[in-house]
């Protein structure tokens, strides 16, 4: 799946301080994909409304988008995706938290202002508007603001590469690559791309895979979901149960462009392996079975009228190799693409 995201405006400098991306992905339901960013208050001076731009290669009209304003104004939820205690709750519209909220953190050196977005999609591109009439309004100490926003019915995130014994799936996010541009009239000279302090990247994954290659500067840690609070934060993902998902959790920092690469893979016991022990016992009895029938074929018999000396256990047979053929019909086509690559090598 290509993931190389873009950032950008169109003239205005902006920079976020922290941008999340954060993946899900389910054994059984269609994944997910979080975005959030947190913009410098240096970058919204003067400004009634802010707007800004993300390119995302696979988005399409069946693409569902939700702003998260909404979850992240009820305090728990705030308290348990930023990782820190609110001390105190400022709100932008006396008290009701429809229009923002201003969190002060315990830990955190500076408050955060969590507003609400509209957006709209075209060709690949979600444009997110933000009113800052209320934010402007606050008698207080101005604080970066940040917004977050959902998006689901959409295919993959990751490459899966199905196997016969191991499933993998590939993760490589670019965020900003300015060599992977599209040729999209979005973009142009005067595009500016936002500068991203920091990068965050949650990979939500089945507990099931094992992490094949990862990099180790970025890594940061490796933990089971804490399923309560997501499903209070997310109701959206109702029915996971307790160590069914694991967060994988990678940081980078004040690069211009990002790049984030893993492997992930589980053993596979399925219809895969069954298929090809069945297909090989098939052949092997085929081929044993062939010289006696051979000596019994009389002279006036052709080999090739298979209709005139074949019995119904053949025929069984023939049913069972064709069965099987068609199962494994996926890892075959991996098996001929990797052929194909050496033979164009040689």
């Amino acid at each position: 799946m290509e993931n190389s995201f873009f950032i950008f405006t169109d003239k205005e400098e902006i920079v976020i301080e922290r941008f999340h991306i954060c993946t899900w992905e389910f054994k059984d339901r269609k994944p997910l994909i979080e975005f959030g960013a947190e913009i410098s208050k240096d970058s919204i001076k003067d400004k009634d409304s802010l707007c800004l731009y993300i390119y995302i290669p696979w988005l399409t009209d069946e693409c569902e988008i939700s702003d998260l304003y909404t979850n992240l104004s009820i305090s728990k939820n705030s308290r348990f995706i930023f990782n820190d205690s609110i001390e105190h709750i400022d709100s932008l519209d006396g008290g009701d938290n429809e229009l923002g909220v201003i969190y002060t953190f315990k830990e955190r050196n500076e408050k955060l202002c969590i507003l609400p977005i509209t957006h709209q999609k075209d060709n690949c591109i979600i444009s997110i508007n933000i009113p800052l009439n209320k934010y402007n309004n606050f008698k207080g100490e101005k604080s970066n603001i940040y917004f977050r926003f959902l998006i689901e019915n959409f295919k993959n995130i990751s490459t899966p590469k199905p196997g016969i014994g191991k499933s993998t799936i590939i993760y490589d996010v670019k965020i900003n690559e300015q060599r992977n541009i599209p040729d999209n009239p979005a973009f142009s000279k005067d595009t500016s791309y936002c500068k991203i302090k920091n990068c965050f990247l949650f990979n939500i994954i089945p507990n099931k895979y094992d992490i094949v290659f990862f990099e180790s500067a970025s890594l940061k840690s490796i933990r089971a979901l804490e399923v309560a609070s997501f499903k209070t934060y997310l109701p959206k993902i109702k029915g996971i149960e307790k160590d069914d998902l694991i967060v994988v959790f990678n940081k980078k920092k004040e690069p211009e462009s990002y790049t984030f690469f893993s492997i992930y893979s589980k053993e596979v016991v399925g219809m895969g392996q069954f298929s090809l022990a069945i297909l090989i016992n098939v052949f092997c009895g085929f081929l044993l079975t062939l010289p006696s029938y051979r000596k019994a074929l009389t002279e006036e018999q052709n080999p090739l009228m298979i209709w005139e000396w074949f019995t119904w256990e053949l025929y069984l047979v023939s049913f069972l190799f064709l069965l099987c053929l068609w199962l494994l019909r996926n890892s075959l086509k991996e098996i001929l693409k990797i052929i194909r690559k050496k033979m164009k090598c040689k």
